[in-house]
């Protein structure tokens, strides 16, 4: 999750309060100490209750190759090091966790039958033009034969891309212009099905015919566990 740090005019730092809140990390802000969901980014104890974060969408996850040719001028955060020797961040310290049935560090009793605990989905949350938001789950597994889905959720035309080879995930507005596309999946682009125009899978931007440089927008998507996503949002859908 990628939240800006601005809060009514102000700019917040935050680091890791080492307290869990159902079964999920909670931040604190340096300056009134309040804790924040790093799920909701919404503050839940403090001076600051109440109050929430504006998601932003991220990037997806790829490979650094990808990564390099779409923003050859990057910076890349420095390696930590641990008595000047680089942690091992190729092993995963949570890899029991993955493997076993346990909801939640905690081994929570919280269930939403809708799907099994551990499906793995991505959650999205959309504003309505009414000025609500509306979330939907999206089960992994309709992604093991296309990397493409077109959706509407409360209005908002959708386009959902993942990777199951890289677990890279971007959602965005597949409006243009006014109008609502069709895309598929082609080799390393999104190709819309009336026009054949290509879109680069990692900016967004489209790189041939008449809307070339034209730009999707990107919209805040977390991959997620179904038990922790239903216990945020309760509400939320799931896409069948």
């Amino acid at each position: 999750m990628v939240y800006s740090r601005e809060l009514d005019g102000k700019t917040y730092t935050f680091g890791v309060s080492g307290k869990l809140w159902r079964d999920a990390l909670l931040m604190y802000d340096h300056q009134t100490r309040s804790l924040w969901s790093h799920i909701t980014g919404e503050a839940i104890k403090g001076p600051l209750t109440g109050k929430r974060l504006k998601p932003l969408a991220s990037m997806p996850q790829i490979a650094w190759k990808a990564w390099q040719l779409n923003y050859p001028n990057t910076r890349v955060l420095s390696v930590p090091t641990r008595d000047g020797m680089r942690e091992n961040r190729r092993q995963d310290v949570y890899a029991d966790y993955h493997a076993s049935q346990r909801a939640g560090v905690s081994g929570m009793d919280y269930t939403d039958n809708r799907l099994p605990n551990k499906s793995l989905v991505i959650g999205v949350q959309v504003q309505t033009k009414d000025g609500n938001t509306q979330f939907r789950a999206y089960p992994l597994t309709h992604f093991t034969e296309t990397a493409v889905i077109n959706d509407t959720l409360g209005g908002v035309p959708l386009l959902i891309f993942h990777d199951k080879k890289s677990f890279a995930t971007a959602v965005f507005r597949r409006n243009v212009a006014g109008d609502a596309w069709t895309f598929s999946h082609q080799d390393r682009y999104f190709v819309e099905d009336n026009t054949g125009t290509r879109w680069n899978l990692v900016t967004g931007e489209a790189i041939s015919g008449k809307d070339g440089g034209k730009r999707l927008e990107r919209l805040p998507a977390v991959n997620i566990y179904w038990f922790a996503w239903a216990r945020y949002y309760p509400e939320t859908s799931i896409y069948r």
